[in-house]
């Protein structure tokens, strides 16, 4: 029983110990962890994780990001965050991501059915051409319901502006 117990407690150690990021580098004491690397990785060259590189290539991630890290430090000692140019820059941006991200969430809610996607095919017979010769449906269908979803998402956006438009006071000076 005490064997097992110890055998267990050995596992959880182990396991925890695994799971915690690797630092790969300090500076002034704030750790660049394998986490960091990863979200760099992610960024950089999607579905790579820092782990597949070489070290030499592994050794250049580290380096960026001591780079950037030293650079936002600079930025944030020079005070620009507190001018009011920054505020207002800033204020437009997060206004630009917040609809960008709501512009995400509607296109998410719009579907296509298949029977939708085949009656364009059907339709447009003579647009689903390579050549001389119409390509099937199985593979243009992909394309064919991604056109038909931001189809969808403009008809959408123009009865919510129109909508936004007819309850507001809008008055167009030129």
């Amino acid at each position: 029983m005490q064997l097992s117990r110890a055998f267990a407690s050995l596992l959880l150690t182990s396991s925890f110990v695994f799971a915690a990021p690797a630092t790969l580098a300090t500076i002034n004491g704030k750790a660049i962890t394998t986490n960091d690397a990863n979200a760099f990785m992610a960024k950089a060259i999607p579905g790579m994780s820092f782990e597949k590189l070489d070290p030499k290539m592994k050794r250049q991630v580290v380096d960026q990001l001591i780079n950037q890290a030293l650079i936002k430090n600079q930025v944030i000692q020079s005070g620009i965050q507190n001018s009011a140019q920054f505020k207002a820059q800033y204020a437009a941006i997060k206004d630009d991501l917040a609809v960008d991200m709501w512009m995400k969430q509607q296109m998410a809610k719009i579907s296509v059915t298949d029977k939708e996607a085949k009656a364009f095919y059907e339709a447009n017979g003579d647009k689903m051409k390579q050549g001389d010769k119409k390509l099937p449906y199985d593979q243009v269908k992909n394309e064919i319901m991604q056109f038909l979803k931001v189809e969808k998402f403009k008809a959408q956006m123009n009865k919510t502006t129109e909508s936004l438009r007819s309850s507001a006071k809008v008055e167009v000076k030129i």
